[in-house]
């Protein structure tokens, strides 16, 4: 692709919108692997919840990727490593529709084949999804997914494999999703097998007999999964490559004889990645690219008219309240995932500290929320808007207490929440608690320096002291993993619930006119 012949820039005006096309264009341009001749590309999407733009619209959004396929040379696909229907404030309202035409309105750009991944099946019953699969245009996939829904012709529209041209290859294309057990959701309308290897060796079997050239696996499984399903690349050297989802931050491992490429994505499309094929010495080769989403890429202006502003529209007429101010941040409140699943963070803090507070005086000495139930992917500061509120909390979230032995916090609690690969969603914010975590060492050994807040200052933890320790309904009843039922001295059910707790706060400083300030603390360190 060339860019446009200018005329010569007189004046500087000139000079700067010639500047800022050449850095649009570069954003496009797609990077060629040296001696390949490139057939057809592919752009791989994952965990994508809003329809916008995030960041106060200037990172990521399906309105810039549209912009990139059509700036993008030659043939090009789209695979989207799943969920996209939930959580989200506008999936409460429309039950994920916005999203289906948000994807429908990026595969009539470029062919989108898609792998469901857990939130997909937030709901128990089986409606929002049914509906998902009859507005969606776009081609779906799940080897080890059997739909039981009312309507037989929907349960065969997700396919385990497929065959598709593109360019001049056959390249098969087969879908893996998480299964219940391993944080996906189980539900009774689809039933997930969780025997993934067998399950992607019998799919690449089948697409090698189909005679494809190149085959694909698009997943949402956690990365520890991927890794083992890219050793078949050993056994069957044209798989080449999986794209997956889940862990909501970009994670690139190369392509070797022993292994296949694998590829995720930042969440809602900060950085997505870009998979050009071709050949190179009569031998199929790739090349493979990072591209940052942001504001030098302009937004689509068709996609803005039909999608985003569309329902921006229809949600303000659902919530006339959305953009009223309820107070006001004097700090920044870091709320992107990279914050809330990594690290200590200003959001998480203030959530935390309210938690403490959640039965009235009967005050916690800890408090401990999943960085996964924080849904709003934003930083923001300034004039707070209720909007705000209610895209923190994709889930209602209700505040239980639970009293441990001190042993069982740091081991049960603390130890699990730092075991996963970074970016998960069980990743904790935490108030009265601070500790120190190191990678590097085994799991079950990686927290250290754990201390808890008293009256003047901070004590050692205590192993057969008991804590009360205010945690989310979610985490209570066993998600992520978590023992906190099955090692409570003695709980409290789940009752004040946190989005209210939240409002009042800010709003009654508000009130006093005061504006809120949360700021790092130490809380959690990570040891380098």
């Amino acid at each position: 692709m060339r860019p446009p012949n200018f005329p010569a820039c007189k004046d500087r005006l000139g000079i700067v919108v010639l500047a800022a096309f050449l850095l649009t264009f570069a954003a496009f341009a797609v990077a060629q692997k040296p001696g390949m001749r490139p057939e057809f590309s592919l752009v791989q999407l994952n965990d994508i919840y809003r329809i916008d733009a995030v960041e106060n619209g200037n990172a990521g959004g399906m309105s810039r990727v549209a912009t990139l396929l059509k700036q993008t040379k030659g043939p090009v696909f789209i695979l989207h490593a799943g969920d996209f229907i939930a959580p989200s404030l506008e999936s409460k309202y429309f039950a994920g529709q916005q999203m289906i035409a948000a994807m429908n309105f990026l595969h009539r750009l470029a062919p989108m084949y898609v792998v469901p991944g857990n939130h997909e099946f937030d709901e128990k019953q089986p409606q929002m999804f049914m509906q998902a699969l009859r507005a969606s245009q776009f081609t779906w996939l799940a080897a080890n997914l059997k739909l039981g829904t009312p309507e037989p012709e929907l349960n065969n529209k997700i396919a385990g494999h497929t065959l598709v041209t593109m360019g001049k290859m056959k390249v098969g294309l087969f879908g893996l999703t998480l299964h219940g057990a391993q944080n996906g959701k189980d539900r009774d309308y689809a039933p997930v097998d969780s025997n993934y290897i067998a399950l992607a060796e019998r799919e690449l079997q089948a697409l090698e007999a189909a005679g494809a050239e190149v085959i694909i696996g698009l997943t949402h499984l956690s990365i520890e999964q991927d890794r083992q399903i890219a050793k078949l690349r050993r056994q069957h050297p044209k798989f080449m490559w999986i794209a997956g989802g889940h862990e909501h931050y970009a994670q690139k491992e190369e392509m070797s004889t022993e292994a296949a490429l694998i590829t995720k994505g930042d969440s809602n499309a900060r950085t997505i990645w870009r998979v050009q094929f071709g050949r190179e010495n009569g031998q199929i080769a790739l090349a493979v690219e990072k591209l940052k989403v942001d504001a030098a890429i302009p937004l689509d202006k068709l996609y803005q008219k039909e999608v985003a502003e569309y329902y921006r529209a229809e949600l303000e007429k659902k919530l006339p309240f959305l953009n009223d101010k309820i107070g006001a941040s004097e700090t920044v409140l870091e709320a992107t995932e990279e914050a809330v699943r990594t690290g200590e963070s200003t959001w998480g803090n203030y959530l935390t500290d309210l938690m403490r507070n959640a039965f009235g005086n009967l005050r916690a000495d800890v408090a401990i929320l999943n960085g996964g139930a924080i849904r709003i992917d934003d930083n923001f500061s300034g004039e707070l808007r209720f909007e705000h509120l209610w895209r923190t909390f994709g889930f209602a979230t209700r505040v239980a207490y639970v009293w441990l032995k001190g042993k069982d916090l740091k081991q049960d609690i603390l130890e699990h929440a730092v075991a996963a690969e970074p970016g998960n969603g069980r990743f904790l914010q935490v108030s009265g608690l601070k500790f120190e975590y190191d990678r590097r060492q085994k799991i079950g050994g990686r927290v250290q320096n754990v201390k808890v807040a008293s009256a003047t200052d901070w004590e050692e933890l205590h192993d057969n002291r008991i804590y009360l320790v205010a945690v989310p309904d979610y985490l209570y009843e066993g998600g992520d993993g978590y023992a906190f039922k099955t090692k409570a001295v003695m709980s409290i059910p789940p009752g004040p619930e946190l989005r209210l707790l939240t409002f009042e706060a800010i709003s009654d400083a508000y009130a006093k006119g005061k504006a809120i300030a949360p700021a790092t603390e130490g809380r959690i360190v990570e040891v380098k």
